[in-house]
């Protein structure tokens, strides 16, 4: 079971982020009570093809009146995605080359990777390795720095929080580390993926490595080799990276997972918020919605739920066919039909109004 992260809004309105960009928003108030009054009846014309025969309940005096905040845990397998984080010293830049006394790159990866790993922390198994290892230029240590698992949030952050950037950019042979971390892993039939974040030139060539000799080369077949194993890779290229960025294009197209609509196929960050939109963008992108979700708190009264996708209202139906249902033993919602095809397409709004009862196909 996946717990899906909620952020509250207000005092009785909260959202729930989907993988790959879907939405689902919570309301245990009433929307000025048109959730039921508004509905035709018909479960709307404009859904998404999501409609059906159905009766509106009406309780208008109970509308609202249950103000529980109730979020869901989606019903599927996490992926893992182990980053692979350039830590050099690079990497204690100031973002912004004119603040000298801002924030580092290492700051803002730090932060960036908090968040995601915060959002996403019961719907991917995260793990983290570093390059290159403390006090050693072109070293890279065996293993992982956090084992993947899930609910690894807080151990990624305070690993960040300890160490700090410094050394060359041994990138291939954290990549070739990577691989053997998996290696040592059972197969993951959700998916098993690499997040090579990094800010700098490779430059730990030869065997053994030596400092400030190009190794693009062999980064990009490390790559390959991943792809080889069935473990994709996403590339990030996180601060200015134009001197190389043929060796990210390349490696983003070798590990099977480009950036949609490239050039550039790796996915480009210079600053905090695009950072953060491209680690939204790829772990959204990995996280496959399902179409059940247990309820974490059993709702105040069941009978009493109004369902929206892009604001028409979706009938409650028994018969799982098109709609969806609460299920008590369970304590699970599930969509059936359209309406599941709807949220797994991943752009859609959705709402659940506690309080407010909606259409039920008879």
């Amino acid at each position: 079971m996946v717990d899906m992260p909620t952020t509250r809004f207000c005092s009785c309105f909260s959202t729930l982020l989907l993988p790959a960009a879907a939405l689902v928003a919570f309301a245990c108030g009433p929307a000025g009570g048109d959730a039921a009054s508004d509905a035709s009846g018909q479960g709307g014309s404009d859904g998404g093809g999501v409609t059906a025969d159905a009766r509106v309940v009406s309780d208008a005096a109970s509308c609202g009146a249950q103000t529980e905040e109730i979020p869901l845990v989606e019903l599927g397998d996490p992926p893992d995605l182990l980053i692979v984080l350039d830590k050099s010293g690079s990497m204690s830049t100031p973002i912004d080359l004119l603040d000298f006394f801002g924030p580092t790159r290492w700051d803002v990866m730090k932060d960036a990777l908090a968040n995601i790993a915060n959002s996403y922390d019961m719907n991917i198994r995260f793990g983290l390795t570093a390059f290159p290892t403390d006090n050693d230029i072109c070293g890279v240590t065996s293993g992982a720095d956090v084992a993947v698992n899930i609910g690894n949030a807080t151990a990624i952050s305070s690993w960040m929080g300890n160490h700090s950037p410094d050394g060359n950019t041994p990138a291939h042979l954290s990549l070739q580390n990577a691989s053997s971390i998996y290696a040592g892993l059972p197969v993951n039939s959700a998916g098993q993926y690499v997040l090579f974040a990094t800010d700098g030139e490779p430059n730990c060539g030869g065997n053994p490595a030596v400092p400030d000799t190009g190794s693009g080369t062999e980064t990009v077949a490390a790559v390959q080799a991943l792809n080889a194993q069935g473990i994709g890779t996403f590339v990030l290229g996180f601060g200015n990276v134009f001197g190389f960025a043929g060796v990210l294009n390349d490696a983003a197209q070798a590990g099977g997972h480009p950036q949609p609509n490239g050039p550039p196929y790796y996915y480009p960050a210079d600053d905090a918020a695009s950072l953060q939109a491209a680690l939204m963008a790829i772990a959204g992108g990995i996280v496959v919605p399902t179409c059940s979700f247990t309820v974490t708190e059993t709702p105040p009264d069941p009978d009493l739920v109004t369902v929206t996708i892009e604001g028409t209202p979706i009938p409650r139906d028994p018969g799982h066919n098109n709609g969806w249902d609460y299920h008590p033993d369970a304590n699970t919602i599930t969509f059936f039909g359209a309406a599941c095809d709807a949220v797994q397409e991943g752009q859609t709004s959705v709402s659940f109004v506690f309080g407010c009862p909606g259409p039920v196909v008879d």
